[in-house]
């Protein structure tokens, strides 16, 4: 019998990573056209600087719920259910969207996609790892993160060309939301149950089942440690040594990269603008053609680069752009330009590692509640983050924005310079 995790790599394999990029796409979508359609609705809605702060941040606010929500939900019932279903809600309030009277009205259905997007991002993780061979794991996995950042330019590129559609613009960006969401739960609704959280639940008879018919029936069942222990696993486990430092790494990390990407990326033609730059949807186009290209990149090399050398140096080149832009103030628009589009580029490659390393932290009977609560704090920070930019921008300027930044920055460098263990290749337990 072949081992699970030396399987070979299936159509199966491929399918179940469509189908967690399609979420990722959707999430990404959604997060990147709120920028945009909160400027094309500021004269429409009489929008203060508060309530495009707040609304911009509010689908970030409602992952943290979701993300806390969903890991115990998929540990004690299964990947599958939250997978499949989380998209189907996801549209239905995406597509609700479109009819909005009001800022606050809006403000509410943007916190429960934010929700669903955070109850996805777990369920999607879980299930896109334990279904992966050790081998292919880390690429699968950056599939989710390149989709995100597709899903983010795309954003950008319809909120651009719909932008002088007429008064409610704002409102046809927001509804085509709706579309991918759709699109997914199609795609995601054969998806099995996970192999590995089924053993480990002892359910080996439908495990054995799966594997037969999507991988091979000299496929191994997964290898895993006393599954009828599971049951005995609280969240208070992550709170113990050795996972406690794991859980420390994976809220600084992730809470850390988030914070420059979202603050600075949601309201982006407002950065430029403050940077002297004039033609802002350029700058912006060119921003976000690279941090795709920055995210097409992580994916080819996040199983070349040890997880640590990744973390820490993307931590350093990017505290070290941001130095530029905050001491070169007098440089030109283009020199400006193309150093806040690397920024971007690097964001988005060290950005891979948010979709592989957070799961990889953390046992099965625990992973869903481990990803659960290190995307939840990241949340924290990205939501006030989005929420204080614009605040910020316009009372203290915008280089204040970035030395917040830089210093984020340096500080997750070290932290995962003392205590990030190394992952790759690591065999899931």
């Amino acid at each position: 019998m072949t081992p699970f995790e030396s399987a070979p790599f299936t159509p199966f394999h491929r399918r179940v990573a469509i189908g967690g990029a399609g979420g990722q796409f959707s999430d990404g979508y959604s997060l990147g056209i709120i920028g945009i359609a909160l400027s094309l609705a500021k004269q429409p809605l009489g929008l203060t600087s508060w309530w495009i702060g707040a609304v911009g941040a509010a689908s970030l606010a409602g992952l943290f719920f979701g993300c806390l929500v969903a890991g115990p939900i998929s540990d004690r019932f299964g990947r599958r259910p939250v997978f499949v279903w989380t998209m189907m809600i996801f549209a239905i309030l995406a597509g609700l969207q479109y009819y909005s009277t009001s800022i606050q009205e809006l403000f509410v259905l943007r916190l429960l996609l934010g929700v669903a997007l955070g109850a996805d991002y777990v369920a999607c993780e879980a299930i896109v790892m334990e279904h992966s061979p050790t081998r292919y794991r880390g690429q699968l996995l950056s599939i989710l993160g390149v989709a995100w950042t597709v899903g983010y330019f795309c954003a950008f590129l319809v909120g651009y060309l719909v932008r002088d559609s007429g008064p409610d613009a704002w409102r046809l960006v927001l509804l085509t939301c709706a579309v991918p969401s759709i699109i997914t739960f199609l795609l995601r609704f054969n998806t099995p149950e996970s192999t590995m959280w089924l053993t480990r639940r002892h359910q080996l008879d439908k495990a054995r089942e799966i594997i037969a018919k999507h991988i091979g029936p000299t496929i191994a069942l997964p290898v895993v440690d006393e599954p009828e222990s599971v049951k005995s696993e609280t969240l208070t486990t992550l709170l113990r040594p050795p996972l406690l430092q794991n859980l420390i790494v994976g809220c600084v990390f992730y809470t850390c990269q988030v914070i420059p990407y979202f603050a600075l990326g949601t309201f982006l033609p407002i950065v430029l603008l403050k940077l002297h730059v004039g033609e802002v949807y350029t700058g912006a186009l060119i921003f976000n053609v690279l941090l795709l290209l920055g995210g097409l990149i992580g994916m080819f090399v996040i199983d070349r680069i040890p997880r640590r050398t990744f973390l820490i140096q993307g931590f350093l080149v990017t505290a070290s752009l941001l130095a530029v832009l905050i001491l070169w103030r007098t440089a030109p628009t283009p020199v400006t330009v193309m150093v806040f589009a690397t920024l971007g580029f690097v964001l988005s490659a060290t950005g891979m590692l948010e979709f592989v390393y957070p799961a990889e932290l953390f046992p099965t009977e625990l992973r869903g509640r481990g990803i659960g609560v290190v995307i939840a704090c990241s949340r924290i920070g990205s939501a006030s983050s989005t929420f204080l930019l614009p605040v910020v921008v316009e009372r203290h300027g915008v280089y204040v924005a970035l030395e917040a930044c830089a210093a984020v920055a340096v500080f997750a460098a070290l932290v995962s310079k003392m205590w990030a263990p190394e992952t790759l290749l690591k065999q899931l337990v």
